[in-house]
């Protein structure tokens, strides 16, 4: 069963519907704070400060172990739009990931049945909704004010604190059990600067540049950007948070070949640090914290309010969109190929996705004229065909028409949302694909985990042949700059799974990843999509920038009031905010 295309759904836009303050929710995981606490805090930030609630409790007849009235309309609302991204990303108890809105380790949640999400047996009378990982409470941050109110909550009341965009986190950063969160989801502003020059930098040669709010997504900015006749490097998912842990932790795009990473096109931050001090942050306002927050990870040394990047004028794209019937022998086939051609393909700007799933390889390339392309592509468009596939090389006029056209899936397809599952990755250097016996080595090791996976995909969406850059600039492990793709397998689970049957699905990812791990021991992987059980953690996400980093969170952040599961100097999983991860 192709577990992914389960979840495909059409994709509309809806507004949040969130309950207003009211006194703390029954919780075996409430904060050791007051209802008067509280209410203080909301009076402080103006109102804004929420219950938080898994998205999915309006279906269900209990909360927490207290009876409650059914929402029938509410549920037929998440129901209809349980996979579509913006109605997940608007409503603050969801996440792209349902597994980080349950307690995994205890089944504590509030799930319907992903296979079905109109399934009445997931909600009936026998089935309790439980508060899970989802914070018990949110502010919904208007400003800085808003930041510094919280920050000073948390420290005097020692209740966690978590940063919430869109919830598009494949490692439950965004979620804890007991917690308050910072959603920035409606920090959305943006603003085109065409000679931007960073404050304080007056030798800093001026930039065309955006500067977006935390809680923007790729699918305004592209929006946005194109309207100005500019492309941008961006995240492949439309509701991913452009200025958030995607930019903060590097930053891959299909883009990424001609622009480099996020990380490197970031010229500015406006962000607070846990000291309540409104920092602007550049090249010469806190270089050392510039430097962590291009690569060290979001949610860790500063809580960001705005990003400030390059952009450039727009170009046309040719797109090659080669397909297969959907076989494993056909995968086998196709991936010599593929193997043998990456590093040409990388260092000619071909950026994109395979995906055995789909039985498609989408590549997009903004450098080559038709002919260039064509040309380039030709073999393996021969290769599908004869496998009885149907592939073409067209174009587009820009980046957004393609991304329009990839987001709904006729040229490629985006990750589907609102599966558990256990994700893990693995970035595979060009040294593995330069002679016939390495390649012939990944190739075993490659389909060994995708037999052990229920989904895989190459992201060929690395900086391989982006020069334009001085790597230690930024905190990205320079792993990155000799890598040509990605790697990631996911194993899921039922919504009703056992905690044995969710430790089956971790290990088999383990196993699967594994096979990637033994023919890639110096290399890494990307820590905004990695296993949550990835050994040696600091060295696989960050290398030799480690240590640097873990010093500069000592600085900025001694106390760990920004902590999350394999940050930089994270307290470690005894932490009870993390007693939901197995």
């Amino acid at each position: 069963m192709d577990v992914f295309a389960a979840g495909a759904a059409i994709f509309s836009y809806v507004s949040n519907l969130q309950n207003p303050f009211q006194a703390p929710v029954n919780s075996t995981c409430l904060p050791p704070a007051t209802t008067a606490d509280w209410a203080a805090l909301n009076q402080t930030v103006g109102g804004r400060l929420y219950p938080g609630r898994p998205w999915t409790h309006h279906c269900f007849s209990t909360f927490d172990g207290e009876p409650k009235e059914q929402d029938a309309e509410a549920c037929a609302h998440v129901q209809k739009n349980f996979f579509d991204h913006f109605a997940r990303a608007d409503a603050f108890g969801s996440y792209s990931v349902q597994s980080y809105e349950s307690c995994i380790a205890t089944s504590e949640q509030c799930e319907l049945n992903w296979l079905n999400p109109a399934d009445p047996v997931a909600y009936g009378e026998a089935k309790h909704c439980k508060q899970g990982s989802v914070p018990d409470y949110y502010v919904d941050v208007k400003g800085q004010d808003d930041v510094i109110a919280a920050l000073q909550f948390v420290k005097e009341r020692d209740v966690p604190l978590v940063i919430k965009n869109t919830g598009h986190d494949f490692k439950g950063r965004s979620s804890a059990p007991g917690s308050l969160a910072l959603w920035t989801h409606n920090l959305n502003s943006l603003k085109h600067e065409p000679e931007f020059v960073p404050e304080d930098c007056p030798s800093q040669p001026a930039e065309n540049a955006i500067t977006v709010g935390a809680g923007a997504i790729w699918q305004h900015v592209y929006e946005f950007t194109a309207s100005h006749g500019l492309d941008i490097a961006g995240g492949a998912d439309q509701t991913v948070g452009a200025a958030g842990g995607w930019l903060q932790g590097g930053g891959h795009s299909p883009l990424s070949p001609v622009y480099g990473m996020g990380a490197d096109r970031v010229l500015q931050y406006k962000v607070v640090t846990v000291d309540g001090v409104p920092r602007t942050v550049n090249a010469c306002q806190n270089p050392d914290l510039f430097w962590a927050l291009r690569g060290g990870g979001g949610g860790t040394f500063a809580v960001v309010l705005e990003a400030t990047m390059k952009v450039f004028p727009a170009k046309s794209l040719r797109v090659a969109s080669i397909n297969w019937p959907i076989d494993r022998e056909n995968v086998k086939a196709m991936l010599p190929m593929v193997l043998e051609k990456m590093t040409g393909l990388a260092s000619q700007g071909w950026a994109g996705y395979f995906t055995p799933s789909l039985g498609n390889l989408i590549l997009i390339n903004p450098l080559l004229n038709f002919k260039e392309a064509q040309d380039t592509v030709q073999p393996l468009i021969d290769l599908s065909v004869s496998l009885g596939g149907v592939s073409n090389v067209t174009e587009y006029p820009n980046f957004l028409t393609w991304f329009n056209d990839y987001a709904v899936g006729k040229s490629g397809q985006q990750d589907p949302v609102g599966l558990p599952h256990a994700f893990v990755s693995r970035l595979i250097p060009e040294k593995n694909h330069r002679t016939t016996e390495s390649r012939a080595e990944l190739l075993d090791a490659l389909m060994n985990a995708y037999d052990n996976s229920d989904f895989f995909q190459l992201h060929m969406t690395m900086p391989f042949g982006f020069k334009d850059t001085d790597i230690k600039e930024t905190s990205v492990n320079p792993i990155w700059r000799s890598t040509l793709y990605q790697v990631i397998l996911v194993n899921v689970w039922m919504y009703d799974s056992t905690l044995e049957d969710k430790k089956a699905a971790y290990a088999k990812s383990t196993k699967a990843i594994n096979y990637l791990r033994d023919v890639t021991p110096d290399s890494g992987t990307y820590h905004n999509e990695a296993d949550v059980h990835e050994p040696s953690h600091e060295a696989a996400f960050w290398g030799e920038n480690y240590e640097r980093l873990l010093q500069i969170k000592e600085k900025y952040d001694p106390t760990r009031i920004l902590d999350c599961w394999h940050c930089v100097g994270w307290k470690g999983p005894s932490s009870p905010r993390f007693k939901c991860y197995i």
